[in-house]
């Protein structure tokens, strides 16, 4: 991706690490240059964000320059176009901290809070199959200490699904009911992990045992109008013994 500034002086090294800030991680300079460099990240940004949606077919950008929250991080990769070219943004590689709920591989629900994921990924058509992608990952994994595995990854296109397996070997997944994928091996008993919480409030509790139905006898005429008449003397027993003194004859 071309643009109409220099690059160099934003691109230190061929991959760089934005945070909310819209400043190259490490970044020093005048208040002047701070502001220029913001407003060219940021264009950097929401451009390179539109190319993506575009190239999965989404009718909006999930990456734009005033989305970025201070737990999302942003890498940024440039190369020269052709050989003594000037640079040019090929790639970019978005990951945040999301809480989720998440069905693990005995389909039980737990909470997850802060959950590393990848929100978005993108090599310029151009310079794909160069292993740049790869590079952004494997340059992200180190940054964060992460292994990838254990993150969640937010609707992965068949591309990138693709890509996943090639490279990472990330090929059975954990179904979810949300649109983030989980690959084999998100759950374990690393420490991490110590911090899944089953969440009770979807567990199915038991019913309750059913009361048996009581037995319904069919009665003759005889018997019906036998029981009325005992009902009607165990009546004036009762109000006679309450102290009435009417005939009930």
């Amino acid at each position: 991706m071309e643009c109409a500034f220099d690059l160099k002086p934003l691109f230190e090294k061929d991959i760089i690490k934005v945070r909310s800030d819209l400043l190259p991680e490490g970044f020093v300079g005048s208040p002047e240059a701070c502001c220029d460099a913001k407003r060219k990240l940021g264009w950097i940004i929401d451009r390179i964000g539109l190319l993506s949606a575009q190239a999965q077919g989404l009718h909006t950008s999930v990456t734009s320059a005033r989305q970025m929250n201070g737990n999302q991080t942003i890498y940024l990769m440039a190369g020269k176009a052709k050989e003594g070219g000037k640079l040019v943004v090929t790639g970019l590689l978005k990951m945040g901290p999301k809480d989720l709920y998440l069905f693990d591989e005995r389909g039980q629900l737990r909470s997850r809070i802060g959950t590393p994921a990848v929100l978005d990924f993108f090599v310029h058509s151009a310079h794909q199959r160069r292993g740049l992608g790869k590079r952004l990952f494997d340059n992200m994994l180190r940054d964060l200490d992460l292994t990838l595995c254990k993150c969640a990854v937010d609707r992965p296109s068949a591309m990138m699904t693709a890509f996943l397996a090639k490279h990472y070997g990330l090929v059975r997944t954990i179904a979810q009911a949300n649109n983030y994928v989980l690959y084999d091996g998100f759950f374990g008993n690393s420490d991490a992990d110590a911090q899944d919480i089953p969440n009770t409030r979807f567990v199915r509790r038991p019913r309750a045992a059913a009361k048996p139905e009581l037995e319904h006898k069919v009665l003759s005429m005889a018997e019906i109008m036998e029981a009325g008449n005992r009902h009607s003397r165990d009546s004036r027993t009762i109000i006679k013994r309450s102290g009435d003194s009417r005939s009930w004859q």
